[in-house]
């Protein structure tokens, strides 16, 4: 290490103390100094303006190491990551630093609430099993709601950006959050941490539902390339879409499409388009963004979707109990103008698709795909799923739209109906009337089948789309065999072919579900929101909740389980600072929209999320250079929404600001920092 180096790298003050990095015969020491707290408090600002400095020391450290070893590896064969000093040390640096900064920060923390979250399962039966004798000692030293609950997401987050493995971050997650909830006995850990973490909530009816899910819908996007369909229905696109940027908006406007349901906007929206985005050198980064910002934001804002049902549950439960008089469907639709970052999201997706301006990591990968074709390079990472273009439909095949067209239709329209007729079934089993032409009725319907109260099953929507998926896998195969393009034998064949590659996916995305179970029986969340503090102006809420909410979601991978959580907790905590009255009650609007934006944000955000993972897995793209792109257009995206909409509004500056600034600011970015491609 020079001495240069080292000189400024002794210390940065972070606000409310000094970070000081050091080295000892090479070794990198860390070192953080609090100073006094008045009261010993800490306000959430302070905590933030602390945290990124500390963000900024590191990420100083850490890139001048990078840069000095680049220099020694440019003239030799390249490295493995796992294989670099430097990554190492830059990983160290970090996560020390991190840690270092989290220990100090004081909360404010519920005792009820944690002692609820680490209340032990009483055995009401005599014969106890070697599990319950497993779990029963475990529990003794099980850590809740401890600053270490975030320490899982936080390795699986920096492996994958240093050392680009996302198998070694989630299985490194993984083990850390096992030793954590059942203590160093690796007899424990491992048995409890396997079974409680992985075994189960794989083998939940869910997770078998959105599998079976996954592999039907792939196999039926084979067929359809195989046969022509995909070919010829992006020719039918292409007429339209006759440039780069407007093939990319294409693909926004499928997204907005397809608004019913997230899972599905994802995996028909990434797999059909994939031939449009080779056909125009998109890179798969881009297509995995633009599917990606479409499905989550887009059901969340629609009004008649999966989602709308389980939030007017939760906001009508809870305007109840706080007597706020207006009904759960109808919050909805008075804080619908005030979800800035759904909104915000969706402007930039367009914005910097029509411009064709891209900037970061995203700039790097569309030049790749412009030079050099779609296909991420060898070497980038995962391929999540078998690419289309190994499976070329026959020389001779006619290119059919309607080969492709009819199935896609046949899947959404399957799951549309398929959601009625179970919600209405439902309906009518608990005693009310159903008619297809009162939209109360489809919203009521969508509601129980998104969740069951009676049996308490979550998994009827997931059901529908297991057999619309498979409804449109038949017409696939059956359509080209009718008309005589495929043969029977070869049709099954190209609908199983693409399955043995679907492995990592499963793997993945099984891994992402036992994390959100790690993180909630660390009790993570419950940390984050005691980080909130209290004793702030009412002004603030909405922002400070959009961030809690943000942070909620890219930790735990998941945004119902954010919003059940904080629904409950910051409504009352905003009606007890003074929202329901008259004259602030925009400011309850505003903190219930803020929650579920950042739960949003989280969800097609986060690497362990299972959205972000399937618009990997339906894009063909390596999951950590999504991540990687797309996480520098949302941050963007959020700042912007927070300033704009959060912040300026509760405030006080007119809601329509936000409509006339966001979208001038979001423009001047993109001529600013967005480049266009160099033609080549």
């Amino acid at each position: 290490m020079s001495p240069g180096l080292a000189k400024w790298l002794r210390c940065r003050p972070l606000g409310f103390g000094t970070l000081e990095f050091g080295f000892l015969d090479g070794a990198a020491l860390v070192s953080v100094q609090r100073c006094d707290l008045e009261g010993d408090t800490l306000t959430p600002l302070a905590s933030l303006s602390g945290l990124f400095r500390c963000a900024v020391l590191v990420r100083d450290v850490c890139f001048s190491v990078l840069v000095r070893s680049e220099s020694q590896h440019s003239s030799s064969k390249p490295l493995p990551p796992w294989k670099r000093p430097e990554r190492w040390l830059a990983f160290v640096l970090t996560f020390f630093g991190v840690c270092s900064f989290l220990a100090i920060v004081p909360v404010n923390r519920d005792a009820a609430a944690l002692d609820e979250v680490a209340a032990a399962v009483s055995l009401s039966s005599d014969d106890i099993s070697f599990m319950d004798y497993l779990r029963a000692g475990a529990r003794e030293v099980q850590v809740v709601g401890h600053w270490t609950s975030l320490l899982p997401p936080l390795i699986a987050v920096l492996v994958a950006a240093f050392f680009r493995t996302m198998v070694g971050a989630l299985v490194s997650a993984f083990t850390v959050g096992s030793f954590l909830s059942y203590g160093l006995n690796p007899l424990a850990t491992g048995v409890l941490g396997v079974n409680d973490f992985l075994v189960q909530p794989v083998l939940s009816q869910f997770s078998i539902f959105i599998i079976l899910f996954l592999l039907a819908l792939v196999g039926m996007a084979h067929v359809m390339a195989r046969s022509g369909g995909l070919s010829g229905l992006v020719d039918v696109v292409s007429r339209v879409a006759k440039t780069r940027d407007r093939a990319k908006v294409s693909v926004g406007l499928g997204g907005l499409l397809i608004f019913f349901d997230d899972y599905s906007n994802t995996m028909v929206l990434g797999t059909t388009m994939r031939r449009l985005a080779d056909r125009w050198r998109i890179s798969r980064e881009k297509l995995a963004y633009l599917v990606d910002s479409t499905a989550a934001p887009v059901a969340g804002l629609a009004l008649l979707s999966t989602w709308v049902a389980f939030e007017v549950q939760l906001l009508g439960d809870t305007s109840t109990s706080l007597g706020v008089g207006v009904s759960g469907y109808g919050l909805l639709v008075d804080m619908l103008p005030l979800r800035f970052y759904c909104i915000g999201a969706l402007v930039f997706v367009f914005f910097s698709s029509a411009l064709g301006r891209d900037f970061g990591p995203m700039l790097k990968a569309e030049q790749r795909a412009f030079d050099e074709g779609s296909q991420p390079k060898e070497g980038s990472g995962i391929q999540c799923i078998q690419s289309l273009d190994t499976m070329e439909e026959d020389s001779d095949s006619p290119r059919r739209w309607y080969n492709a067209l009819v199935p896609i239709g046949a899947v959404m329209a399957s799951t549309v109906v398929g959601i009625l007729v179970l919600g209405a079934s439902r309906l009518r089993a608990s005693g009310e009337g159903f008619s297809f032409l009162s939209f109360a009725d489809w919203r009521s319907a969508f509601g129980l089948a998104v969740y069951d109260p009676k049996t308490e099953s979550d998994v009827g929507v997931v059901a529908v789309l297991l057999v619309a998926a498979i409804v449109g896998g038949i017409l696939a195969v059956a359509m080209p065999v009718a008309q005589g393009v495929l043969r029977l034998k070869p049709a099954l064949g190209s609908y199983a072919k693409g399955l043995p590659a679907m492995w990592m996916t499963i793997f993945i995305l099984a891994m992402a579900w036992s994390m959100q179970e790690v993180c909630a029986n660390l009790g993570t969340a419950q940390y984050l929101v005691a980080m909130l503090g209290g004793g702030m102006p009412l002004w603030l809420l909405p922002l400070l909740t959009f961030l809690v909410a943000a942070g909620m979601s890219f930790a735990t991978g998941t945004s119902w389980g954010t919003m059940g959580i904080l629904i409950p907790i910051l409504l009352p905590l905003a009606a007890e600072l003074g929202a329901l009255e008259p004259d602030n009650f925009a400011i309850y609007l505003l903190t219930a929209a803020a929650i579920l934006d950042g739960a949003i944000f989280g969800d097609h955000c986060s690497p362990i999320s299972d959205t972000t993972v399937l618009s990997s897995a339906s894009t063909g793209c390596d999951h950590i250079a999504h991540v990687g792109t797309q996480l520098s257009y949302a941050l963007v995206a959020m700042v912007l929404s927070c300033v704009f909409g959060y912040l300026s509004v509760a405030r006080g500056l007119p809601l329509w600001s936000f409509y006339i600034l966001y979208p001038f600011v979001v423009y001047l970015f993109l001529l600013t920092f967005g480049k266009r491609l160099r033609s080549t």
